[in-house]
């Protein structure tokens, strides 16, 4: 059996169509990282991989000169990760490249509800692609707005073809649609892969730190960090997992605790004329177990289909450990984080969705608080 410190970590890569994930994973495939990565292509034929590179091949499974794997999914993701498991001794990573008109949400919702791959695969980001000079473009489709929502790392790439001005106007449209991600700036998608691997961005340790900033800033891979003020939450996938449960489909896991976490109180909304949008939220004090667990249970049963995150930290009041909430839709994951020091209690919250009611998110949350 896979234990949780042996689970296979999973990076999630898309982005619209000639946002440079094709360039992105021929690096993975040609680098001397010395990571063995199997990499699983939605479309084989999207991705131009160097016939030089094979040394070996079956139906779905392609071994690389630098130890990769690549593989093609024959329409069921689930199977190939399971054909995978099998030759669990050839790999230590996995990179899961979309179609570059895919929403990901189906693909991050596997490896929350499924439990045999939820034992055997841990993800680790989203990590999504943009098109500098044709984002404008790009960002009409709401395939392209999903893209970027789900990302835990935005990759802006094709600065040489833009101005400074056009590159920095596209920053701040990013960070209206997500104000959680940390955004790279590359060229030719050239980005160290420490910059995009082993993030643990879905580890409860990593949505409980408390960042200063709305969002990391990276040129490179040196942190140029643009101040703007709201939560900043980085991950998701838990080390004490088995936690997911979908709201709609009734999952539900043995140690699960119902609690769902939210931070909210302030209410920070990055919203420009956007149907797509971040709400971020503070609130100091406790919260009430049961009254979070009813509202936020409403909210997600009724919002589900246009909430496509939600991250956060709530203090549920008798509690001395952080609760850490996330959510893809309907699929919410709660866990117990770390313990809470003295003087640092209080709840904080991110959403990110489609046509998000701001003044109702607010005064949901500030109901369930705890009044002095």
């Amino acid at each position: 059996m896979i234990t949780q410190t042996t689970r296979i970590p999973v990076t999630i890569v898309t982005g619209f169509l000639g946002s440079g994930k094709t360039t992105l994973l021929n690096h993975l495939l040609n680098g001397a990282h010395g990571k063995r990565i199997a990499i699983i292509e939605n479309e084989f034929g999207e991705v131009s991989i160097d016939d030089a590179l094979l040394v070996e091949s079956n139906q779905t499974i392609f071994k690389m000169s630098n130890g990769c794997l690549c593989c093609t999914i024959n329409g069921d993701l689930v199977r190939t990760l399971t054909e995978l498991i099998a030759r669990r001794s050839e790999f230590d990573y996995v990179i899961i490249e979309t179609t570059g008109v895919a929403n990901p949400a189906p693909v991050v919702q596997t490896f929350m509800v499924n439990e045999d791959i939820a034992e055997a695969f841990a993800l680790d980001a989203v990590v999504t692609t943009i098109d500098a000079k044709h984002i404008g473009e790009h960002i009409e489709h709401i395939e392209c707005k999903e893209q970027v929502a789900f990302a835990d790392i935005l990759i802006l790439n094709k600065l040489d073809l833009v101005t400074t001005d056009e590159a920095e106007a596209v920053v701040t449209k990013l960070r209206s649609l997500n104000g959680l991600a940390v955004i790279h700036r590359t060229e030719r998608s050239n980005i160290a892969l420490a910059a995009i691997l082993d993030q643990h961005a879905f580890s409860s340790e990593a949505v409980g730190e408390d960042h200063d900033e709305h969002g990391h800033d990276h040129e490179g891979c040196g942190h140029d960090h643009n101040g703007e003020t709201c939560d900043h939450d980085h991950g998701h996938q838990h080390d004490n997992h088995d936690h997911a449960h979908d709201h709609d489909h009734g999952h539900q896991h043995d140690n699960h605790d119902h609690a769902h976490d939210h931070d909210h109180g302030h209410l920070h909304s990055h919203h420009h004329d956007d149907d797509v949008q971040s709400v971020g939220c503070v609130l100091s004090g406790d919260i009430d177990k049961a009254r979070f667990n009813t509202w936020f249970g409403q909210l997600i049963q009724n919002n589900g289909d246009r909430l496509y995150r939600c991250k956060g930290i709530l203090s549920i009041a008798s509690e001395t450990n952080k609760t850490i909430l996330q959510t893809v839709h309907r699929v919410v994951e709660v866990t117990s984080g770390s313990a809470w020091k003295e003087g640092e209690r209080l709840s904080k919250i991110v959403f990110i969705g489609k046509d998000l009611k701001r003044d109702e998110l607010l005064a949901g949350f500030k109901g369930c608080a705890i009044q002095a």
